[in-house]
């Protein structure tokens, strides 16, 4: 995951996310890590990933929660942990361990210009996370075994890149997470902006059909904020297709 957020899935493909809300990055019956995709000041009010969850069922019901720096946010089980630099945590009953520190390989080179500050999730199932906390977005990574049924932003791991676009994703597992299976202790706030409405306007007509049956209308930011990454969900570039507007 790097930006606002564009993301190579686990099989290849390259779907976009430009709205704010509660996402699934990967729901599985074992493994669950949901993300909070948020716009900033710096993307016209586009979407970047602003706080990831990790649980399920591999964690024996324990979670990590990881913020951006300026959230200040680093919990397990909801308390602060790692909270010195640098600085190691263990889970409990043997689970894995969480580092913080500036070990990694940098997921958007990018990125170099800044002093890192990195968490790194070794759990269960060898499954490894980690996450490059920045000022006010999240850059991370993701390296898991397929599990069967996953699904999520980083797509079904069934060998077949086609189906990770941003609609088909949609279509298999919703838009966002529904409030019964949410991780979060709250939802967060859902803001839309006149640049993302201006880019609503210039949505093709037979997306926007198929994506007012998906979002339940186009009245709400919630709404309107699902409609965007239906129309926009294909295309890497929509922050400078933004700009190249004048937005």
């Amino acid at each position: 995951f790097w930006g606002d957020p564009h993301l190579r899935t686990f099989d290849g493909g390259r779907p976009s996310f430009y709205g704010d809300g509660e996402y699934w990055i990967v729901r599985s019956n074992l493994v669950k890590i949901q993300g909070r995709y948020m716009g900033t000041k710096y993307t016209k009010g586009l979407a970047a990933t602003n706080k990831v969850i990790v649980g399920g069922a591999f964690l024996h019901g324990h979670t990590i929660t990881v913020g951006t720096l300026e959230s200040g946010d680093l919990t397990s089980d909801g308390k602060p942990i790692l909270q010195s630099f640098p600085s190691s945590f263990h889970l409990p009953a043997g689970l894995g361990t969480v580092t913080y520190n500036d070990h990694g390989a940098l997921v958007d080179p990018a990125t170099s210009v800044w002093e890192k500050r990195v968490v790194t999730m070794n759990l269960p199932l060898g499954i490894t996370i980690t996450v490059f906390r920045w000022k006010n977005y999240l850059d991370l990574r993701i390296r898991m075994p397929q599990i069967p049924g996953m699904d999520g932003s980083c797509g079904n791991f069934n060998g077949d890149s086609s189906d990770d676009t941003t609609a088909a994703i949609f279509d298999r597992i919703g838009s966002r997470v529904p409030p019964g299976d949410n991780m979060f202790m709250h939802r967060g706030p859902v803001h839309w902006t006149s640049a993302e409405q201006a880019l609503l306007d210039r949505c093709d007509e037979g997306k926007l059909a198929h994506a007012k049956e998906q979002c339940g209308g186009d009245s709400t930011p919630p709404q309107k904020s699902c409609l965007l990454d239906f129309c926009f969900g294909a295309n890497e570039h929509v922050l400078q297709y933004a700009k190249q507007l004048g937005l």
